[in-house]
């Protein structure tokens, strides 16, 4: 109970720190990548300035190992100064089925030599292999669809979203796993791998489908959306808008023709 808070916590100040006068390029940087207000407060995205003091607030009502544990700050022993992991990142809350935020992953604006996200680390109630991101909001959806779109990453979410796609996931740069297809199949019939039209994108996508084509079955689906090369499902929805992107997804092949013209595309037939 006291990790949720410690979560909460933070999750409810950084959100505050986004529309901090001083913070406002990051909000600048959501709106325009035209992720709308509404979308940004549903998700509780925020932003961590740079050698923000949170730690010593949070100290004020949970003990150091408390903190520690969380895996929100890292200790630089040299100077035994409590570090944030977010410095001078967007952050998005990682939350589970019931809506507790567990985990954050972080985005950086500014062109940087750090790599662009990352994750919490695990702790003993977030495990990257069995989270998906957005699951939360997007089992709702399962009324109306039996589709469930599953994208690389949080801004490919929340783009979904702010276009009225809800019901799309994330798998926040791990390979899917055996774990959480399962969780899908519980909600979604027929998930969608929807990953970038690029080498490296669709690369990956024919690991997710080597990878999970045991699991298929009659009543246990998966299909592959291809994207335009050089798109994520970001770049198009905000180009071609929500009905072109719909149209885009009923061209989507079951796994097994994936696999087929992947594999094909690969071969050399003059040979």
């Amino acid at each position: 109970i006291k990790y949720k808070n410690i979560y909460k916590s933070f999750e409810d100040y950084f959100h505050e720190q986004l529309f901090v006068n001083l913070n406002k390029d990051s909000l600048n940087y959501l709106l325009k990548r035209k992720i709308s207000l509404e979308v940004i407060k549903k998700f509780k995205i925020g932003f961590v300035p740079k050698n923000n003091n949170f730690f010593e607030i949070l100290k004020k009502t949970f003990s150091e190992e408390e903190i520690k544990l969380s895996g929100l700050f890292y200790l630089i022993e040299s100077s035994n100064n409590y570090i944030n992991r977010f410095n001078s990142r967007i952050i998005f809350p990682i939350k589970n089925l019931s809506g507790d935020t567990i985990a954050f992953g972080g985005r950086v604006i500014q062109k940087t030599k750090l790599a662009k996200y990352i994750n919490s680390p695990e702790t003993e109630f977030f495990k990257k292999g069995r989270q998906l991101f957005n699951l939360n909001f997007a089992k709702d959806e399962r009324s109306t669809s039996k589709e469930v779109i599953i994208v690389e990453g949080y801004m490919d979410v929340v783009s979904l979203f702010s276009n009225g796609i809800k019901n799309v996931i994330a798998n926040s740069g791990t390979a899917l796993t055996e774990r959480q297809i399962n969780l899908i199949w519980r909600y979604f019939e027929n998930p969608i791998i929807c990953l970038d039209g690029d080498e490296s994108g669709q690369k990956a996508a024919f690991r997710i489908s080597e990878k999970l084509i045991p699991f298929i079955n009659e009543k246990n689906k998966i299909f592959f959306t291809i994207m335009p090369e050089g798109q994520d499902p970001d770049d198009y929805v905000k180009k071609n808008g929500k009905d072109n992107f719909n149209k885009l997804l009923k061209d989507k092949q079951i796994i097994q023709s994936f696999i087929y013209n992947y594999s094909l595309r690969k071969i050399n037939l003059n040979n």
